[in-house]
């Protein structure tokens, strides 16, 4: 059985899972950092354009118009162009994963948080082997078994478990 990664039992799950079923967790994070670094990567593109074009107009060809030395940078560096454009889905993709791993972490930390500011019984948290902030689910355990939170049978597998805290 799957279980998606922004579920209640993948988020507090004490089994730590080797890959994500879900990408995208935290829609308004991942995609802000999509959006700020993909209009970053366009801003570059278009400025080394410009800046190619203004190369071949004013110092290998300050002979033509504007307009041929335009086509003789489209006609030049058309591979360049293209290799550029098709290379950014797949950086927004790699964006998307690496944003996940501080993402995923924190959206299962909010519910836990949820759970016992409601009064519902609070489930430890495990992180991924590659997730960001290990070190907050130790503390976030520890502190909810202090206090009483935890779930019996968490609490139990808590004292059992090997730390994995410094």
């Amino acid at each position: 059985m799957s279980i998606a990664a922004n579920s209640p039992v993948a988020a507090s799950s004490p089994v730590a899972h080797k890959d994500r079923s879900t990408t995208v967790v935290d829609r308004t994070v991942q995609y802000g950092v999509v959006k700020k670094i993909a209009s970053h990567w366009l801003i570059l593109f278009v400025c080394n354009s410009i800046a190619l074009l203004l190369w071949l107009r004013l110092f290998e060809q300050p002979d033509l118009s504007w307009q041929q030395s335009f086509e003789d940078c489209v006609r030049r560096f058309l591979p360049f162009f293209l290799i550029s454009m098709a290379l950014l889905p797949a950086f927004v993709l790699d964006t998307l994963k690496l944003t996940n791993r501080f993402a995923g972490p924190i959206m299962r930390l909010r519910t836990e948080i949820v759970n016992a500011a409601e009064g519902r019984p609070v489930k430890k948290l495990s992180f991924r082997n590659n997730d960001f902030w290990k070190d907050v689910a130790d503390s976030f355990n520890r502190m909810t078994q202090r206090v009483g939170l935890q779930t019996e049978t968490d609490s139990a597998a808590t004292d059992d478990a090997p730390s994995t805290s410094a």
